[in-house]
């Protein structure tokens, strides 16, 4: 059973101010939050438009003031698993894509009816590009955007599958337990595969290198590699700490960043694009920082230690608001830096 809801104003959850009297008893207090919303999940913004999955409601809210543009509901009984929607989601300019353990659904972005699905067990979150959809299942499944007909299938010999990453040309993903990473032509040929022979993250395409995290001891130490999108040949390897699972390397114009977790504390890595070397990092005060983002001259990233921090590209602490929770998840739009935490989506102003 699907319910939507298309409504200009959230009743009861949305909690708006302007500054830290204004918001109310719990959540962050801080002259930066401008709105907080109870709702959790992994927020995508695109196109004036947040969407995050809280569990089995897909939410399409302002970025102005976090009140609904409409929601979409799942009933629990629908699947044999309980929690079986994916949280992170995919868009293009017309729909947005939804993945969970019983399949694929397209979505009108503007007002949440369904416009096809795909009956194929997922694993992993879906890429889209080109006019396709890329999605990890039994197979690895190629779907043409507009009508949702499968255009090509492989198997992909594994179970703990990564997100995948795509450009027009080619399309990567990682077996996470077994290390393997594999690239495919977007008409479904293996173009070639590399083994890292230990636990792999999600991996990330720029500019025709692939760069993929490895963790040979997870929670301590990990690898960063660079891989030549043709071929796979290997462009450089270097040791940095262990990536968080989950995350993957987030590419700048001359940097990557890398979010990583540690038995004592987490940190926020800054690599050079051109050999792998160290540029800078930063120590939180907790065991995690997750995947950061990267926006107009500034990296944020959140933590387990319930910060969301807003870093210089050199690595100066620029502010931070204390959110109450863990910080898992962020996007940035042109005004709010939005922050997911275990309990609700919070606004930071950005400057």
């Amino acid at each position: 059973m699907v319910s939507r809801r298309v409504t200009l104003q959230s009743v009861g959850t949305l909690l708006v101010g302007l500054g830290a009297g204004c918001i109310g008893q719990s959540g962050p207090a801080s002259d930066r939050v401008e709105w907080q919303r109870q709702v959790s999940g992994t927020p995508l913004l695109n196109d004036g438009t947040i969407y995050i999955l809280d569990r089995l409601t897909l939410y399409a809210l302002s970025p102005t003031d976090g009140s609904d543009q409409w929601t979409v509901a799942y009933e629990e009984d629908n699947f044999d698993e309980r929690l079986c929607l994916r949280s992170e989601l995919a868009v293009d300019d017309r729909r947005v894509y939804v993945s969970a353990c019983d399949g694929l659904r397209a979505l009108r972005r503007s007002d949440g009816e369904q416009v096809w699905s795909v009956d194929s067990p997922l694993r992993s979150g879906v890429t889209v590009n080109g006019g396709r959809v890329y999605a990890n299942g039994d197979d690895l499944l190629a779907i043409d955007a507009d009508g949702g007909d499968i255009e090509w299938r492989v198997p992909t010999d594994g179970e703990r599958l990564t997100r995948l990453a795509a450009t027009e040309d080619v399309v990567v993903f990682t077996n996470r337990a077994d290390g393997v990473v594999t690239a495919f032509d977007t008409d479904g040929e293996q173009r070639w595969t590399y083994r890292t022979e230990t636990e792999t993250r999600s991996p990330t395409i720029a500019d025709g290198v692939v760069y993929v995290a490895t963790a040979p001891v997870p929670g301590r130490e990990g690898r960063l590699l660079a891989l030549d999108i043709e071929d796979g040949a290997i462009l450089w390897n270097v040791e940095t700490p262990s990536l968080k699972r989950g995350t993957r390397p987030v590419v700048d114009t001359d940097a990557i960043y890398l979010g990583c977790n540690g038995r004592d504390s987490g940190r926020l890595v800054s690599r050079s694009r051109q050999d792998g070397s160290e540029r800078w990092s930063f120590t939180a005060d907790n065991r995690s920082v997750y995947e950061p983002v990267v926006d107009d001259g500034t990296v944020y990233a959140g933590s387990n230690d319930n910060t969301l921090y807003a870093f210089s590209l050199t690595g100066e602490t620029k502010w931070t608001v204390d959110t109450d929770s863990t910080v898992g998840s962020v996007a940035v739009g042109d005004e709010f830096v939005y922050a997911s935490n275990n309990e609700r989506l919070v606004a930071v102003e950005r400057s």
